[in-house]
């Protein structure tokens, strides 16, 4: 992934609700700006109300917007973006194969009756094209849902809440196709309350809290300390006292498991010291970094880095 050609950049995007019949304005967003780059997956993540529906509505010109620039190298947003909805509608009455060609034709896309024969099958609904879309479970209609934003070949597929109301199934399903787009080039902005499939999925997180950006977080990026995991064969408050000049991060319920945070260079010492202090390591790890542990550092301690 090139930093220097990203395949959606903006700039300053702000918008402000109210007019003279309203008590007062409401700053929805306040000059985000962010890049993703060809290939990334970037979730948006913020608590009820921070700005990310608005964000997605600037991005995909549904709304206005007071300030900034939507930048897709030169590329026009409206035929170069891909947006699924919280709540994709269809034409109900009409097959799954009429719903995509009529959004084929209206985007210009080639063959337009071939690429929807072939991203039905593609995308999990092989014989059922033909069937009328008010049959259709919600999975299938989130799997059509994508199929009709990506008829196109957009650059980048925004998508605002992809996993709400689905069944682990489905989620499992839903996250091998959004991993297939994404092993094709195509870059992703998805907005999620499902931090489990943010940590899936996500190659970087962007944090969003009352209309700003208040943090982005590659996931991938080398960092000065991280989380290292020590699982012991049996619990030792003798190996837990040994390792407290170190910052103890967790310790799991049986008491086996102990997290502490270090430099990559002290990683040898802490296994060093947990034998020296009796125990019997079993298993020796960085410990992953969670979306959820993230999410609340940044919302619930108050931290802005």
């Amino acid at each position: 992934m090139s930093p220097t050609n990203p395949a959606l950049s903006c700039t300053g995007l702000s918008k402000t609700y109210g007019n003279m019949f309203t008590k007062g304005n409401v700053h929805a967003l306040d000059k985000a700006s962010f890049s993703i780059q060809e290939g990334e997956i970037c979730g948006l993540v913020g608590p009820n109300g921070a700005g990310k529906s608005t964000l997605i509505k600037l991005v995909m010109g549904i709304e206005p917007k007071d300030e900034g620039t939507v930048d897709m190298s030169g590329l026009d947003p409206r035929v170069a973006l891909g947006y699924v909805p919280e709540r994709p509608t269809f034409f109900e009455d009409l097959s799954a194969y009429y719903n995509i060609l009529y959004f084929a034709r209206l985007t210009g896309a080639p063959d337009p009756e071939g690429t929807s024969r072939k991203l039905i099958d593609e995308f999990g609904l092989k014989g059922r094209g033909d069937d009328r879309v008010s049959s259709f479970s919600k999975g299938m209609k989130q799997r059509l849902a994508i199929a009709r934003a990506v008829v196109h070949s957009p650059k980048v597929l925004i998508m605002d809440e992809p996993f709400s109301g689905l069944d682990p199934g489905m989620m499992i399903e839903l996250r091998g196709l959004l991993k297939g787009l994404k092993n094709s080039g195509m870059a992703m902005l998805l907005s999620s309350h499902e931090l489990n499939e943010i940590d899936q999925l996500c190659d970087s997180i962007l944090f969003i809290k009352g209309g700003t950006i208040i943090r982005r977080e590659d996931l991938d990026a080398p960092r000065p300390r991280t989380a290292v995991q020590l699982t012991l064969e049996t619990p030792s408050e003798a190996v837990v006292g040994a390792l407290s000049r170190w910052s103890k991060r967790a310790v799991s319920g049986d008491g086996r498991v102990i997290t502490v945070e270090a430099s990559r260079e002290e990683i040898p010492d802490i296994v060093a010291e947990a034998v020296r202090a009796g125990g019997r390591v079993v298993e020796f790890r960085p410990a992953q970094v969670k979306a959820e542990d993230l999410y609340a550092e940044v919302f619930h301690t108050g931290v802005v880095t």
